[in-house]
């Protein structure tokens, strides 16, 4: 399975923006959005991806980052 780059489209009430390239992608939510919930649906819909991806998400209005490693 691939990750999909067109995780804005996945995910439009969620996500502002997606930014990066092959070795991580920043992922920047709505300030609503429940980060760890958001993290623990994609652990969900993408375990078993053929390459690793790295992700850095963070809310619009904070500086702090999750990183989040899919494999």
């Amino acid at each position: 399975m691939e990750f999909p780059h067109e995780l804005k489209e996945l995910y439009p009430n969620q996500i502002i923006e997606v930014r990066g390239n092959a070795d991580a992608l920043t992922i920047i939510l709505n300030s609503d959005v429940n980060i760890h919930q958001f993290m623990a649906e994609l652990i969900t819909k993408f375990s078993g991806l053929e390459e690793q991806q790295t992700l850095f998400i963070k809310h619009e209005d904070k500086q702090d980052f999750e990183k989040l490693i899919l494999e």
